[in-house]
C-alpha cells in the first residue's frame, strides 16, 4: 500500500490503475496540483506508435525496446529522440514498444513480449519506465541499455553495435 498525504480519490483511482497498488489519498491543495500533472502525463505522453514486428521480415534483425508508461517524466522527455531513432532505424531493425502505463496496457504488451519470444526479457525489464534496449536479434539478448538519454548518439552507438 502507497498513502499519499494531501490527495483526492479521483487521483487515488488514477494512481490505483497505474501503479498496480492500493494507493491511499486525502484530500487538499497538493492533490489538486498532483492530480493536474498526473493528467497532463496522461494526456500529452502517449506510447509511440510503430508498425507491428512480423516474425518474417523481423527475423535476425536486432530489436530496439522501448519501455514506456504515459505517467513516466523520463518517456515524456525522451520522444523526440525516440522519433530520431525511429526515423533512422525503422526497416534496420524491429522497433518495439511495450507500455506499461496500467495493469491494462501491461497484460496486452506481455502478451506481445510473448508473441515476439520476448517474454524473459519482458518480464526482466518491465518496471524500468523510461529505457530503451538493444537486443541482438539471434537469441534475443540485451546487448545495450540507455536511461533517459536524450542524445541520439547514445542510442546510435548501441543500436550500431548490434547490427550486422
Amino acid at each position: 500500500m502507497i498513502h499519499i498525504p494531501g490527495c483526492t480519490t479521483h487521483l487515488s483511482v488514477i494512481l490505483d490503475g497505474m501503479v498496480g497498488k492500493r494507493v491511499v489519498v486525502a484530500g487538499g491543495w497538493a492533490a489538486t496540483v498532483l492530480m493536474a500533472l498526473v493528467g497532463l502525463m496522461l494526456l500529452l505522453n502517449p506510447a509511440p506508435p510503430v508498425a507491428r514486428v512480423d516474425g518474417g521480415s523481423g527475423a535476425g534483425k536486432p530489436y530496439v525496446v522501448k519501455i514506456h508508461a504515459r505517467w513516466c517524466p523520463v518517456c515524456m522527455m525522451t520522444k523526440g529522440v525516440w522519433d530520431e531513432v525511429a526515423s533512422a532505424y525503422s526497416g534496420r531493425v524491429n522497433l518495439v514498444v511495450f507500455d506499461v502505463t496500467d495493469v491494462e496496457a501491461t497484460a496486452s504488451a506481455r502478451a506481445e513480449a510473448g508473441r515476439l519470444g520476448l517474454s524473459a526479457f519482458f518480464e526482466e525489464y518491465s518496471g524500468a519506465t523510461g529505457t530503451v534496449h538493444v537486443l541482438r536479434g539471434s537469441d534475443k539478448a540485451v546487448v545495450g541499455s540507455i536511461e533517459g538519454s536524450r542524445r541520439f548518439a547514445d542510442y546510435r552507438a548501441a543500436i550500431e553495435s548490434a547490427l550486422p
